[in-house]
């Protein structure tokens, strides 16, 4: 396992007066008179080429918690808004307060890229600090969270080629390892302040099996600040079916549906260091998610993580307990959605907790539809609210859902189509319907920060 402590890592030029674009847009301007202590921002998702992709780039714009509880009030992001640089879907985060906004580029030729912006209201948002570079350390397309106040990690996870003995045609499998890469970004004063790479396997009767790790993602640090928690996707090569490639090596079957025990890479934070895996008795699903913050904190401590892409018939997401004195998962927990809402094959696409057990989860059915849930974590309950066009709704591309105060917001669009900012009330459930927002054909609207 390698590390290294990289305690100036400015690789970027310092640009705290310049806006996202070296064309700022001065359409929307801000009341001299506004005086808003809190900026929520709602972000949307640009088509490319089919519609509803998301790989057009993406756009921001910050309103009042005023404005977004309004329904009178319309956000037009897509005509108002300020492009955040990124060559496909950008991966934003924000601090809990809404004040900053941070994104990495997503692949082309600025993938890696770090940068903060500090949230000014409506389409301003103010470059703040250096520009980091992290695709030396973990590629233009890096998956990262805010992990804790004033800290970034962004992992890559790559399957390394098939281990084999003998010779061609006659390859024998051995085993597939999966190279790990973290970095730390200090978000305060942007820079990296730690990397490190290391391999992880399976049990070896999994790897004999042809198990291995392809995806990681969704890292965060435990409350007491000394573990970091990844998660992981697993795929599996059938070792007893290869094809010889031009190159004259084995090219391995996969079989990308079936999946192992439910797995979660625990190292040592901040040193990154004595990574080992942890494993799920419950569920088979995957612990990486796709675009968005997958698990969280918990009131008590513990770590409560949701899982997807379980097979058809396997009892759906479930939401699993990591226990914050051994690190390691409870097996004695477990939160089926399938089971509190009386379904079948549920997918759970991004939630939040929102504190005191209470989780809201957006999610679809066996792959269709777009619903929204409030979980109880402690009761293993849930109440499924009714929306527009849930039944054709995509939530695929989701990548947050804001908690100010006692709200809770979502953003409800169909792609292409106009909706709303929905409001629910955490400790009540209460659901309101708030801002409108209005779209573009071949759009969406992805995120609230």
């Amino acid at each position: 396992m390698k590390t290294n402590l990289i305690k100036f890592a400015l690789l970027g030029i310092a640009a705290t007066s310049l806006t996202f674009s070296s064309c700022q847009k001065d359409n929307v301007v801000l009341n001299p008179d506004e005086n808003v202590d809190r900026w929520i921002t709602v972000s949307g998702a640009l088509m490319k080429t089919t519609s509803g992709d998301g790989d057009g780039g993406t756009k921001v714009f910050s309103i009042s918690e005023e404005d977004a509880i309004n329904p009178n009030y319309s956000v037009k992001v897509f005509d108002e808004g300020t492009s955040v640089k990124s060559s496909r879907t950008a991966r934003l985060q924000a601090s809990a307060d809404g004040k900053y906004l941070y994104n990495i580029q997503y692949t082309g030729d600025d993938g890696g890229v770090f940068n903060k912006y500090i949230v000014k209201g409506r389409n301003r948002f103010q470059a703040d600090g250096a520009e980091v570079h992290t695709k030396n350390y973990v590629s233009d397309a890096p998956r990262w969270l805010v992990a804790a106040p004033g800290v970034g990690i962004a992992v890559r996870g790559t399957a390394n080629p098939v281990v084999t003995t003998g010779t061609s045609p006659n390859f024998v499998f051995k085993e597939r390892t999966t190279k790990t890469d973290i970095i730390s970004l200090d978000l305060n004063n942007p820079r990296i302040t730690k990397t490190a790479s290391f391999d992880v396997k399976l049990t070896d009767a999994e790897v004999a099996e042809g198990y291995f790790i392809f995806r990681i993602d969704v890292p965060i640090v435990n409350k007491a600040g000394n573990k970091a928690y990844i998660g992981a996707g697993i795929q599996k090569n059938n070792p007893s079916k290869f094809s010889i490639n031009d190159k004259g090596l084995p090219e391995f079957e996969l079989l990308s549906s079936e999946r192992s025990w439910a797995r979660t890479i625990v190292v040592d934070y901040p040193s990154f260091e004595n990574p080992k895996l942890i494993a799920s008795t419950h569920t088979k699903g995957q612990t990486n998610g796709y675009r968005s913050t997958m698990q969280y904190i918990g009131t008590d401590g513990h770590v409560y993580q949701t899982t997807s892409g379980e097979a058809k018939g396997e009892g759906g997401s479930k939401i699993l307990r990591i226990n914050s004195a051994t690190n390691d998962y409870d097996n004695s927990y477990v939160f089926s959605l399938d089971q509190a809402l009386g379904i079948k094959d549920s997918y759970i696409e991004t939630w939040k907790y929102v504190g005191d057990g209470i989780g809201f989860v957006v999610y679809n059915i066996g792959g269709k539809g777009g619903y929204i849930a409030r979980v109880d974590l402690n009761s293993k309950t849930a109440k499924k609210y009714d929306i527009p066009n849930e039944a054709t709704l995509n939530f695929r591309q989701m990548q947050n859902i804001a908690l100010v105060g006692d709200n809770v917001y979502i953003v409800v669009t169909p792609v292409s189509e106009d909706g709303n900012i929905y409001v629910f009330n955490r400790k009540s459930g209460e659901m309101t319907v708030g801002a409108k927002l209005i779209n573009q054909p071949g759009n969406r609207y992805i995120g609230i920060y």
